[in-house]
């Protein structure tokens, strides 16, 4: 296979026109600073206090949950008045121990639900689960 070659007129080619336009290179390209607006003073005002109102709020937020994840366990009875102290005892919780058998083991002669419910009550439980190595205030009658 072979090449063939076309011959182009040169004379029918115009000249490039110039462009009006500056060059896209970085160098002669000069930049504006964005344009500040104006924004009136009850805007400004109104939206500085929705600012520090959140901060303060969430802030505030913050410090009720850290403050009850701090609160230890009460000794008071939730049935009878708040102004009656339980005396208590601490136990440990051993691997495989529960509720249920601290409970027929502490108060033989009581319903297990209601000695579950005044420890649960008594440590601020979210629920009846115990895990190994807690540390439980058991009510002593």
């Amino acid at each position: 296979m072979s090449a063939q070659i076309i011959e182009f007129p040169m004379n029918r080619v115009r000249p490039a026109q110039q462009n009006n336009r500056p060059s896209s290179s970085y160098s002669s390209r000069t930049r504006t600073a964005p344009q500040a607006t104006y924004v009136s003073r009850p805007v400004a005002i109104a939206r500085a206090i929705l600012g520090w109102t959140l901060i303060l709020g969430i802030a505030g937020a913050l410090l009720v949950g850290f403050g009850k994840q701090v609160q230890s366990a009460q000794a008071v009875d939730s049935e009878t008045s708040t102004s009656d102290v339980v005396e208590f005892e601490y136990v440990t919780i051993m691997s495989g121990d529960s509720l249920w058998g601290i409970a027929e083991q502490y108060a033989p002669e009581r319903d297990p639900r209601d000695f579950i419910a005044e420890i649960v009550a008594l440590n601020n439980l979210s629920d009846s689960v115990v895990d190994a190595g807690m540390r439980l205030a058991l009510p002593i009658n």
